[in-house]
């Protein structure tokens, strides 16, 4: 199932990932939907991570209590979004250590630090099935801008 994300939303994730990142580090962030229309994203989360060139790992005490806060408020985490230095891929680190490796959850990464057009074009999408596998999915098919 696609996710429809509001276009001041996605625009505000790419700010987002530009001002963390400042053209010199990955940076991450969460498109959470509510449990019970998980297609609609809602709001965007920036996570307490350290990053650099090649990679970020995000604070495994805020993992903690994002998880305790998402259950209380009925919410749930559809995509997470990431950048990339340069062409956008899913790395085997981005494979092993995505915050919810579960059946379903979307993984979208941005190329050259996010500093491009505000566009789905040239971004990579995968989705992790039911056999645990990521599979690779159109961002312009499976993510509908609103």
């Amino acid at each position: 199932m696609g996710v429809r994300v509001p276009r001041a939303l996605f625009q505000q994730t790419l700010d987002q990932l530009r001002a963390c990142g400042n053209g010199q580090s990955e940076c991450v962030a969460y498109w959470i939907a509510d449990q019970d229309e998980p297609h609609v994203i809602l709001r965007l989360v920036h996570p307490e991570h350290r990053s650099g060139s090649f990679g970020y790992e995000v604070d495994s005490g805020y993992v903690t209590q994002f998880f305790l806060d998402l259950r209380r408020d009925r919410e749930t985490v559809r995509v997470q979004v990431h950048t990339h230095p340069a062409e956008a891929s899913h790395s085997r680190t981005d494979d092993l250590f995505a915050l919810a490796p579960a059946p379903g959850f979307l993984s979208l990464v941005i190329p050259g630090f996010a500093l491009g057009p505000a566009v789905l074009v040239g971004c990579h999408l995968v989705e992790i099935g039911d056999d645990g596998n990521w599979n690779e999915i159109d961002p312009e098919v499976t993510i509908e801008l609103v």
